[in-house]
């Protein structure tokens, strides 16, 4: 829609010609004196009137083609609809008590911080040097009111923490095998993984969850590749069954008392491992009854409250476990029983001696801890980063043990929220499925780790997906520079509709042409280069936010303790108050 040149070109004058016309009516006075009308004012009245309808003709056709104009340059969203969220986008994901998980604030519309909560996974990629310790893990371990595991790789976290959370009325674990910061943190608690199997002994109808919970828990210590082929898994459930019936056999005859490292030394003693398999088995080395019997299985204490048939397909079982190991230790299959009993002694030896085994005795509290009551428990699983090597294996089986204990408690709806920073530094067996279905028993997971290539390489390339779908909260920290996390948040990001312009020439001059066409809503490289926090909630729209540290965040700065790695206060300029800062 347009208006003729001249048309336009006569409009100013228009208007003054309206107004010296209306100025004239007013000057010559009413149009009626005493009911007889005066023809001067009269006409100026109505020339003025005819003047005016003219004007605002003209002013609709203007605004017509203003709004023609603004609709050729708003896109129409058919090639993408992805923009940044505001703070009414989010209000219904956001906590109305600025308590849970903290993901910093909105950079405009008041700077409203965004605390929001998740019922299954989340996770926070953070290059190295990106600061997800100050701008997340911290602040999540304030923020989250409920049961916390954290895994510490120097014992930072709990210097930090310990304090504060247990002023807050939480009970605090700390699992800190190197005695690192123990001036600070005090003596380290214990956790025996062989309880989960002690407690199926021990527990009516337990007996039938022996042969699975020994599975897993192998699985846990001797791991499939990420990238497995399925090459080697003969050898690998070879040595996972010597692990298993050495755990066994500590178990039922130790009980409370057995240990992985008295299951590593039975192992690495092949005398001591045949002569209990033989006493388990009730043979000699003729292969002739034993005088004295079989062990006694049936007249340990936990056996007797069970029932007698459960009790006597266990016993069936335990002895065929220990007759096919005795099979392998003969003279035609030895180099076979060589071969699993030592990928079962490599995966075992962590536990066998050094740092690890005094953490691993008898345990001074129960997972069940983590669910029960109704005040929070934190803990704390402390690892030496300068021996990665050995401690991955421990952070790994540390956080089997609690999800075990948490999936089986009864109370499915507490929630325990597992902290899992580095997570690409250990492994969790069947990461893949808790991601899945963990919400269901009160497992939120919270991975925190550099880059996606990492995680595949840890994981596997079909872990991303299923962690890219299964995650209701993806935060990306500031400072990426992997290609591969550069153009998948790209990606994520989606793309706009955006509109273009451009002059051509017609028969009256020069026509301007537009166009919509697709964008991403930030290439790689302005990712690369942006100093906020990328995050998607859900299904909000993503959200440009502003990383805030616990040191700029009131209480909290004046509650943490002092990083042992610093040696000082760390506090900054007040960015966020909250009314909260306990639980009472």
């Amino acid at each position: 829609m347009s208006l003729g040149g001249q048309q336009t070109e006569h409009f100013p004058s228009l208007i003054i010609i309206t107004g010296l016309v209306a100025w004239a009516s007013i000057q010559a006075g009413p149009a009626y004196v005493y009911d007889e009308i005066q023809w001067l004012p009269a006409v100026l009245y109505f020339f003025t009137a005819a003047l005016a309808i003219k004007i605002v003709t003209q002013l609709l056709q203007y605004l017509a083609i203003i709004l023609d104009w603004i609709s050729a340059y708003q896109p129409t969203g058919k090639d993408g609809t992805a923009r940044w969220a505001t703070p009414r986008d989010l209000k219904a994901e956001l906590s109305r008590k600025r308590i849970g998980p903290f993901w910093g604030r909105f950079i405009s519309g008041g700077k409203l911080p965004v605390f929001s909560d998740y019922a299954s996974n989340a996770v926070t990629v953070a290059p190295a040097g990106s600061g997800k310790g100050i701008y997340s893990v911290i602040t999540n371990g304030l923020g989250i009111r409920a049961s916390k595991v954290f895994s510490d790789f120097k014992g930072e976290l709990v210097c930090i923490l310990k304090q504060a959370l247990e002023k807050r009325g939480e009970n605090v674990r700390v699992l800190n095998p190197g005695g690192l910061w123990n001036a600070i943190i005090g003596d380290s608690d214990c956790y025996n993984p062989l309880d989960i199997i002690v407690d199926d002994l021990e527990r009516p109808g337990g007996l039938r969850d022996v042969p699975d919970d020994l599975r897993e828990q192998c699985s846990q210590i001797l791991p499939e590749p990420s990238q497995s082929d399925g090459e080697n898994t003969y050898w690998r459930e070879g040595s996972r069954k010597c692990q298993g019936i050495a755990m066994i056999l500590e178990c039922m005859v130790e009980g409370r008392d057995a240990t992985l490292a008295s299951v590593a030394l039975l192992i690495e003693d092949r005398e001591a491992l045949e002569h209990n398999l033989r006493w388990v088995v009730g043979v000699d080395l003729e292969g002739m009854p034993l005088a004295e019997g079989p062990m006694p299985i049936e007249s340990c204490q936990w056996a007797q409250i069970h029932e007698p048939a459960d009790l006597a397909e266990f016993i069936q079982w335990v002895r065929a476990q220990a007759r096919s190991l005795l099979a392998l230790m003969g003279t035609g299959e030895s180099r076979t029983f060589d071969s699993f009993i030592s990928g079962a002694q490599q995966a075992l030896a962590p536990f066998a001696f050094g740092r690890l085994a005094p953490a691993m005795r008898r345990s001074t509290f129960s997972m069940n801890d983590l669910k029960a009551g109704d005040t929070p428990t934190s803990l704390f699983i402390v690892a030496d980063a300068s021996r990665m090597e050995a401690y991955k294996s421990y952070i790994g089986l540390i956080q089997w043990c609690a999800m075990t204990a948490i999936k089986r408690h009864e109370n499915k709806a507490v929630p325990v929220y597992f902290i899992m920073d580095e997570a690409t530094n250990y492994k969790i067996h069947s990461l893949v499925s808790l991601l899945t279905w963990g919400r269901s028993y009160g497992l939120r997971l919270h991975l925190i780790f550099q880059d996606i290539s990492a995680f595949e390489n840890t994981y596997g390339k079909t872990a991303v997906e299923t962690l890219l779908s299964e995650t209701e909260i993806k935060q990306f920290l500031p400072g990426q520079r992997s290609p591969r996390t550069l153009s998948l948040i790209s990606q994520l990001l989606g793309e706009q509709s955006v509109m273009s312009a451009g002059l051509s020439p017609n028969q009256s001059g020069v026509q301007e042409n537009t166009s919509e066409s697709a964008r991403v809503l930030m290439t790689p490289e302005e990712i690369r280069r942006c100093k906020q926090s990328i995050v998607f909630i859900r299904q909000a729209p993503s959200a440009l936010l502003e990383p805030v540290s616990v040191a700029e965040i009131s209480p909290w700065r004046k509650q943490i303790g002092i990083n042992p790695f610093h040696g000082k206060p760390f506090l900054k300029r007040v960015k966020i108050r909250l009314k909260r800062g306990d639980y009472k």
